[in-house]
């Protein structure tokens, strides 16, 4: 693309925002499972490796969110 506009805005947030949402459950699914105790010793590794993910992806959303925000005031 020559532009660094989205050809369909609206559906670029949707997805982002969906990604987001299904990394607050991911979040929380985990979480739970270490807080039950349904995680075993070896899985640790894993369960922190799909932490850092979905906290990235986190980050991703709300940082674009936050750039948007910026770009809009000024």
């Amino acid at each position: 693309m020559a532009d660094s506009q989205h050809p369909n805005p609206n559906q670029w947030w949707f997805h982002r925002r969906l990604m987001a949402y299904m990394s607050i459950l991911g979040l929380y699914l985990v979480t739970g499972s270490m807080m039950l105790g349904m995680i075993q010793a070896a899985m640790v590794p894993l369960a922190q490796t799909l932490c850092y993910v979905f906290s990235a992806n986190l980050l991703y959303y709300y940082g674009g969110n936050a750039v948007e925000y910026l770009k809009s005031k000024s």
